[in-house]
């Protein structure tokens, strides 16, 4: 959001989902915006210990003892996806 702005959270929704084999439930703070996306940010990324590689864009973690890396689409997937 901004920092000039104030927002009061009063609804969160719990989210099943799947990158993958990656299959994982987060409690989501719901707030008015234009998404369709998941957006896992830093709470996130914090209760998972994710370790973010800037260069290359890849999230690393151990999820139910086991590592996890996500990594961006390429330029042919993100166009098979559509």
């Amino acid at each position: 959001m901004s920092e000039n702005w104030e927002l009061v959270v009063n609804r969160q929704v719990l989210i099943c989902f799947s990158i993958g084999k990656y299959v994982d439930e987060i409690l989501f703070d719901v707030v008015p915006m234009e998404a369709s996306h998941l957006l896992l940010g830093r709470p996130w990324q914090y209760d998972r210990d994710v370790v973010h590689n800037g260069v290359t864009n890849n999230f690393s973690f151990v999820h139910k003892g086991q590592k996890v890396s996500l990594t961006p689409l390429s330029p042919n997937e993100v166009v098979r996806i559509k």
